[in-house]
């Protein structure tokens, strides 16, 4: 099977799995999906997140809770919640953008000028933390297809009171805001067939 054809098939056999075994992820396994998460792609490279991995019984309790008693959150042993950085952050003249910027070839003053004018058009259109939270999504969604690539499935988690969370999580709302949160484990139920429409009625080459 070349490579191609590898990614393909996990990526039709990843479904939202409901229910998991009780068996936890091994410390290779998590370290694997951390690594996929670090390696995700973000806008000038800033990575704007932060990855809490949550396998303690008591702490994954509060949080379902905090996400409505989800189906998949029940069994699931290990939680992943995808924090991402505040409109604050983004600041052209900030730490945080020097620190990012700090790390690319070149004089930092360019990147920050290459930068502000895309960070003033997200200022104006009031989407800076909207921009963050959507950044999150990225490794979310690679730690779910590199998953099923080794067996494990998982179930992305949008519903959530974002105040409880951070409670559970003990972070403060004005150092991060939740992007989303997905749950990892192996399935203990079968495969449900994958629905998709037809590439040709959802794609447009021009």
């Amino acid at each position: 099977m070349d490579k191609a054809e590898f990614f393909l098939e996990a990526m039709r056999h990843r479904f939202a799995c409901k229910k998991y075994k009780s068996k936890p992820l091994s410390t290779k396994e998590t370290d694997y999906l951390s690594s996929i998460a670090v390696l995700s792609p973000s806008t000038f490279g800033f990575e704007p997140w932060e990855f809490i991995f949550v396998e303690t019984p008591d702490l994954r309790e509060s949080l379902l809770h905090a996400c409505f008693e989800q189906e998949s959150m029940k069994t699931a042993p290990l939680f992943v919640i995808a924090l991402a950085n505040k409109g604050k952050d983004l600041e052209p003249d900030g730490e945080f953008v020097a620190q990012r910027g700090r790390r690319f070839p070149g004089e930092l003053k360019d990147f920050v000028e290459d930068y502000r004018g895309y960070y003033e058009f997200l200022k104006s259109e009031g989407r800076l933390d909207s921009w963050l939270r959507a950044q999150a999504y990225i490794p979310i969604a690679n730690m779910m297809t590199g998953a099923a690539a080794i067996g494990i499935q998982s179930c992305a988690i949008e519903g959530f009171n974002e105040k409880k969370v951070l409670e559970a999580l003990g972070i403060s709302p004005e150092e991060r805001q939740v992007g989303l949160i997905a749950v990892f484990g192996y399935p203990d139920e079968p495969e449900r067939p994958k629905i998709r429409e037809k590439a040709d009625d959802l794609t447009d080459y021009r």
